[in-house]
């Protein structure tokens, strides 16, 4: 049965599509930034790049605009509270870093020392589409840090492969 075409029909239709789970860093005018991003996909290998959708009224899009440049941390199975911690907006309250949980990459972007793997890019382009801007990043520099099974997001929850 086709639903309507309302936000709440979209958000629940999008739903249904399991998405690995990120979370986005960059560091600008000395701050250190942190997003939780579903909306990742790699898009060309030749050159290296990636593309990442970034509401426009976020403080990590005013953030990446001015440094132009982000890390994107690949989270495994157990990054849950890594992924919630991101997503929650009271985090904005306190340090978002704890010294020891991650390391500067060569973009100044922070690291988490848990994620499985990252990628560091320098933006390449944008497009605005609708609220968002879809941020396309040339990759500097990458690493799988260890063999994980990944974090999913799927259906408004985290969920692991099995």
């Amino acid at each position: 049965m086709t639903q309507p075409l309302e936000k709440s029909s979209f958000r629940h239709v999008m739903g249904h599509f399991a998405s690995g789970v990120t979370i986005m860093t960059t560091t600008a005018s000395g701050r250190m930034h942190g997003m939780t991003v579903s909306a990742f996909a790699s898009q060309s290998l030749d050159p290296l790049l990636i593309l990442v959708s970034v509401e426009r009224s976020t403080e990590m899009h005013k953030l990446v605009m001015a440094s132009r440049a982000f890390a994107i941390n690949i989270l495994g199975e157990h990054g849950e509270g890594t992924a919630r911690f991101f997503a929650d907006n009271a985090r904005l309250k306190g340090p978002e870093f704890v010294e020891g949980a991650y390391h500067l990459g060569v973009s100044g972007a922070p690291l988490l020392n848990e994620a499985s793997a990252y990628l560091e890019a320098i933006v390449d382009s944008t497009l605005e589409a609708g609220d968002h801007s879809i941020v396309v990043g040339r990759v500097i520099a990458l690493e799988v840090r260890r063999d994980a099974e990944p974090l999913i997001y799927y259906r408004s929850g985290y969920r692991r492969l099995g």
